[in-house]
This record gives structure tokens, C-alpha cells and sequence, in this order.
């Protein structure tokens, strides 16, 4: 199958977090593939090089980016390459006046699928004048909105794919990763701005009077003050960068537990792309339970509400509380139903679907 997907690529983002493991399975399964990604924004972030199927054509229509000088649209590789399925992912960020122009002639060579990551219905007019063959939503509450826009019978719901459960050594992690053995080590790792965790640094000052305690933050933002490093916290170790999935699971198998903080709730629905992310790793994935990315979410991450409960909550992985051997469970349970080769499964059933071809469900590696 000839696949083309326009997305953010290599880089820290929830669309790349989507789109890098599902297509990477569709390329060894032996489906070609063509991505049209973003240029601008997080690419100076970018994981590695390119590959040579990647082609840096747009930048994308979001926080200003259309007034910059370097704003640009080529149509030439959605025209020239050769495709039988289309696939954009959140369309409300994507150059719209530009694709809308050139979207007839997409649609005369391939059908087209759209991979919902916006959080409701979009201000936006262009949003709805695409006309798309299948509709990708994460859960029930996306496809809610969704069905108020566009026909109920062309929306599907995939999950947003999980890394796979990888178990590894605790003690080997931490020697890897240059870190202590003799410490309770928590992890906090998102792609929101390094400031929110500023928050959490008087839970970690009580904890750190009880256990020898590193607050290891990962982020690719500069920490404020990061280069003197007398005015930070004496538990607090920044690591700037933001690894690739084997490093960063390097880091979950070196640490405690695993803190996603989130203090806003949003008007609308939404997923962690970076607790998606870690659910495999055997570690416990601790998330706010007043940010409705989790609203529906079970067992598999353990939920806190106020920052007492953290606290508690974190003792209770140090403590070795029962529920958290239920909550490993659990997230082990969820990381492999929804790992990254059984979505990638689905869309290409997906694909089968729209393109009339009879559907395969012995596996993705079939092209």
C-alpha cells in the first residue's frame, strides 16, 4: 500500500508522538510510505536526521507562524508523489488555504483520512469545507464532537498508540544514565514549558527530608537559572534534552515512579502523548487528575488531585503500597493492548476499508 502523511515529524510533539511509531510499522510491514512534514517551530529539536521519505514542505499555520518571513507552502510533493492514501494529522494546524487549493487533485489519487488531534470543533470556516474519506478519533468523547460535524459512519475510533511494555534493570539503567544508586529517584518528562514544575518543588522538599531523593526533570527547555547551580534546589537535577524512546526508557527504568503534571484543564478533550509514551515501562506513571486528559483513563496511571495526595501517593510507590502492584498491572495491560503495531494494524484495516479492498486481520505486515 502507497501511504502519504502530512505531519510533524522527528520532533517533540504529540502529532510526531503519533504518527513516528505507527508509520515506522507500516514502512517494515513494507507499505511505502511518503511523509509531508513541518519545517519551523521545534525542528532545530529534531530527534536525527531525516529520512529520505521525509520532505519538509510546509510550516505550519499556528502561534504566528503564517506572519513569518520563512512562512511557506510547496504543493509539488503532494502532487508529484505517488500515493493511494492520504492521511493529516490535525488538520486545524496544517496551512489550510494552501491544502484546500491543492486538495481536489489529492483527492482525485488517493482517499483521505484525517487523524483528530484537535481538542473540539474549530472557529475555523476552511476546517470543514475538507471532504474526507474516514475520520480517526482517540476516544469516544472526540468522536462525541465529531458527529456533530461530519457523518457518524465515516469516524473511527483508534487509540493513540503506546510504546510497547519494556521491562529493564534498575541498577544497569542508573549506571547507564550516570545516576545514583543509593537515591529514590522521581522522573518528571512532558513537552509543556519546564516552568509548571516549579509547583512541585515543596512535595519534593518534604519527601527529600524522608528518603534521599533526586527530582530528575527532563525537558528540552533552558531551566532559568539552570547555569548557576547554586540558586536550584539541592534535590533537583535538570537534564536538558529530549530523548528518543530507548533513552528515554533508559530514564523510567532508573527511576521510582514517574510524574506527568499537568495543572491546566483545558476547554475540551485531550490525550498525553508522553504518558502514552511510558505506560510500557514498568514504572509508576503518576498524572493530575483535575486535567481531563484523563478523564476516562482506569488503572493504568495513578491519579492525584492536590498536591497532599502526591505527596502520598509518591510515598506509597516508596512504601511499596498494594495498589500500586495493581496499577503495574494494569498499565502493562493497556501499553500492550494498544502498542503501536496493533494500532498501526487498525489503520491499515482502515485504509483496506475506504480503499475497497477486502480487510486483513491476520496482521499489518500484509501490504
Amino acid at each position: 500500500m502507497k501511504i502519504g502523511l502530512m505531519t510533524r515529524w522527528n520532533v517533540p510533539s504529540g502529532q510526531s508522538a503519533h504518527a513516528e511509531p505507527v508509520a515506522r510499522l507500516w514502512l517494515q510491514a513494507g507499505h511505502e510510505l511518503k511523509i509531508f512534514a513541518s519545517k519551523g517551530l521545534d525542528v532545530h529539536l529534531l530527534f536525527h536526521d531525516d529520512e529520505p521519505y521525509v520532505h519538509r514542505c510546509f510550516v505550519q499555520d499556528v502561534w504566528g507562524q503564517r506572519e513569518r518571513e520563512d512562512y511557506f507552502f510547496d504543493p509539488r510533493p503532494y502532487l508529484e508523489e505517488d500515493y493511494e492514501i492520504f492521511v493529516m494529522e490535525m488538520a486545524y494546524l496544517m496551512p489550510m488555504p494552501e491544502m484546500l487549493e491543492i486538495f481536489p487533485q489529492i483527492r482525485k489519487k488517493a482517499k483521505t483520512v484525517l487523524v483528530v488531534h484537535e481538542i473540539g470543533l474549530p472557529p475555523d470556516p476552511n476546517w470543514y469545507k475538507f471532504e474526507w474519506d474516514a475520520i480517526v478519533c482517540f476516544d469516544v468523547r472526540y468522536k462525541e464532537f465529531m458527529a456533530k460535524a461530519f457523518p457518524e459512519e465515516k469516524i473511527t475510533i483508534i487509540p493513540f498508540p503506546c510504546h510497547p511494555p519494556l521491562h529493564g534493570n534498575k541498577i544497569e539503567a542508573r549506571k547507564k544514565l550516570d545516576l545514583p544508586l543509593d537515591k529514590k529517584i522521581v522522573l518528571a518528562y512532558g513537552f509543556n514549558s519546564i516552568n509548571t514544575h516549579n509547583d512541585l518543588f515543596p512535595v519534593m522538599e518534604k519527601l527529600f527530608r524522608d528518603y534521599p531523593l533526586l527530582f530528575v526533570l527532563l525537558t528540552h527547555h533552558t531551566y532559568p537559572g539552570v547555569e548557576t547551580f547554586e540558586s536550584l534546589p539541592k534535590f533537583l537535577l535538570v537534564k536538558n534534552e529530549m530523548p528518543a524512546d530507548d533513552r528515554l526508557y533508559t530514564y523510567l527504568h532508573a527511576s521510582d515512579v514517574y510524574v506527568y503534571y499537568g495543572r491546566i484543564k483545558i476547554d475540551g478533550v485531550g490525550v498525553s502523548s508522553c504518558v502514552a509514551e511510558c505506560l510500557g515501562a514498568g514504572c509508576p506513571v503518576l498524572v493530575t487528575g483535575y486535567c481531563n486528559f484523563f478523564d476516562i483513563s482506569g488503572k493504568e496511571v495513578i491519579k492525584y488531585n492536590d498536591y497532599l495526595e502526591l505527596e502520598q501517593r509518591i510515598r506509597d510507590v516508596f512504601e511499596d503500597a498494594g495498589y500500586v502492584k495493581e496499577h503495574l498491572k494494569a498499565a502493562e495491560e493497556y501499553a500492550t493492548v494498544n502498542s503501536a503495531s496493533i494500532v498501526a494494524e487498525q489503520f491499515i484495516e482502515l485504509f483496506n476499508r475506504v480503499l475497497g479492498k477486502p480487510v486483513r486481520t491476520a496482521g499489518v505486515s500484509r501490504a
